[in-house]
């Protein structure tokens, strides 16, 4: 003989249907509270046949009575005030939680997460960001100051609605909108032997390391292969994950570093000087990365038009 086990059943766990509908509760309590039909029907907006329709199926699924009408009003039974009693405290609850549901979706709305690397979140974004606030006060702006790898990360997870770098290599997951290009410069501290030089050559960097950011790594590969190919050496460099340790150590005096023309500009002539490289073009695309799936919000489509026009042509 084969043991069979029973199927439990589930609707022994689940709660019974009430029968009622949540319009009749809030007919029932707009009633009560106004001591009228006829009031009840103009403060919701119906006639007054459906709001005494409404407490007549209540009073039908509840099997008691829960108004009584009176020669100057309407009032509520025993059952009735016990019943407003509840209801007015389950709907409050109700509302107020629906509330803050639509509050956090409006909100979310008028939100835009910007994923950028750390040089455009310090040096490039705020501006624009202030200028977008002044003139969208509405929209909320949040800036995720990331590194290359945890940005993409970001926007692939969805936590992020766009980022703003430079995409050293194609990827399948994202579109990749230009904002602009900009030459990669030598920049030396004031009093280092090269600061007194408008160009150099692939031969002088053999002989002085240099200090980069992580995310220039590429960048860097492209420089140690070009001057392999001319029998040149690149010496070992340092890589540094802190945008502001880099500039601290450049304004020390320590080291020579790799940055984009228009961030090399800043301090020029006081801290720092910009030197040319011959021989080789380093050049970088900085834009917006937006995730290939993902439909962009009302609010980051703004920005993002308004990102176009303020970064096309960067100091």
């Amino acid at each position: 003989m084969v043991a069979t086990s029973k199927t439990p059943d589930r609707s022994a766990t689940l709660p019974a249907s009430m029968g009622i509908e949540l319009i009749e509760l809030e007919t029932f309590i707009a009633v009560a509270q106004a001591g009228s039909f006829s009031l009840a029907a103009q403060l919701l907006h119906v006639t007054q046949p459906s709001v005494t329709g409404r407490v007549q199926r209540l009073e039908s699924a509840l099997g008691t009575k829960l108004l009584v009408r009176t020669t100057r009003k309407v009032e509520t039974t025993p059952q009735g005030r016990q019943l407003l009693g509840e209801a007015t405290a389950a709907m409050q609850g109700l509302r107020k939680l629906v509330e803050g549901f639509r509050h956090k979706a409006r909100l979310a709305r008028h939100r835009v997460v910007i994923a950028a690397t750390p040089m455009l979140s310090a040096m490039s974004l705020p501006p624009v960001i202030h200028a977008y606030s002044e003139r969208y006060p509405d929209v909320q702006l949040e800036l995720r100051d990331l590194q290359y790898p945890e940005a993409l990360a970001a926007l692939d997870a969805g936590t992020a609605d766009l980022a703003v770098l430079a995409l050293d290599e194609e990827d399948g997951r994202f579109r990749f909108q230009t904002l602009w290009s900009d030459d990669m410069v030598l920049v030396v501290p004031i009093g280092h032997p090269l600061a007194a030089r408008s160009r150099v050559g692939l031969e002088d960097l053999a002989e002085h390391p240099l200090t980069v950011v992580m995310q220039y790594q590429p960048i860097l590969s492209k420089l140690a292969d070009e001057m392999k190919r001319r029998g040149l050496a690149l010496p070992s460099s340092k890589t540094l994950a802190n945008l502001n340790t880099l500039m601290g150590l450049l304004d020390a005096g320590l080291g020579i570093t790799l940055l984009p023309r228009s961030m090399g500009r800043r301090d020029e002539g006081l801290r720092h000087a910009i030197v040319e490289i011959e021989g080789l073009s380093l050049r970088r695309s900085y834009g917006i990365a937006l995730p290939h799936k993902a439909k962009l919000s009302t609010a980051a489509q703004s920005f993002c038009k308004f990102l176009r026009q303020a970064m096309s042509t960067p100091e």
